[in-house]
């Protein structure tokens, strides 16, 4: 139980700093998208540039974020349950199941729009990352086994656990059968 102590207590601190950063983070970029200049101000006399596709990037990583904020709220708690020895439920399987959806469906989306859309662009300098030099908000959450070995584990994680549902209620049912042929 210690161990499943200290992850608790991970996955919280994690959860939380992840979330306060993120607060602070995209309300930054909300505040400066309504107009609220930070430092200085320089005029350019060149043309603006589209800010469309900026605006579309920030959206899909606030929800590209939230989903991954989401993900890891499901497994805080499941750790909670499983605390409290409450290990077999329909809440835990479906939280493992949507937790290994939400992984696979970030990875096929990072994937695909890094195939897809090129941000090469020298005008366009977005650089987030910790670190690292990452050129675009698509790699902020990109790492080796992002989406697709983590996710098809949840899920495996998911079946794994419905089947062992399912064999703890056969065998009460069993257990129930013996006592009436005893």
């Amino acid at each position: 139980m210690k161990i499943l102590n200290l992850l608790s207590l991970l996955i919280n601190l994690l959860f939380y700093f992840l979330l306060i950063i993120g607060i602070l983070i995209f309300g930054g970029i909300l505040l400066y998208l309504l107009g609220f200049q930070f430092g200085e101000v320089t005029i350019n006399n060149k043309t603006n540039p589209d800010y469309g596709i900026y605006y579309l990037l920030i959206i899909c990583t606030v929800i590209y974020y939230s989903s991954y904020m989401y993900s890891i709220f499901l497994f805080k708690k499941n750790i909670d349950s499983f605390k409290k020895s409450i290990i077999f439920t329909k809440n835990v399987i479906q939280n493992f199941n949507i937790i290994g959806f939400i992984y696979l469906i970030g990875y096929l989306i990072s994937f695909i729009s890094k195939s897809i859309i090129p941000l090469n662009d020298k005008e366009m300098k977005l650089k987030i990352g910790i670190g690292y030099e990452k050129e675009s908000l698509i790699e902020l959450f990109d790492f080796p086994l992002n989406g697709l070995i983590i996710g098809l584990f949840f899920i495996t994680l998911s079946k794994v656990f419905q089947i062992a549902k399912d064999q703890k209620q056969e065998n009460i049912e069993l257990k129930q059968e013996n006592e009436l042929t005893i």
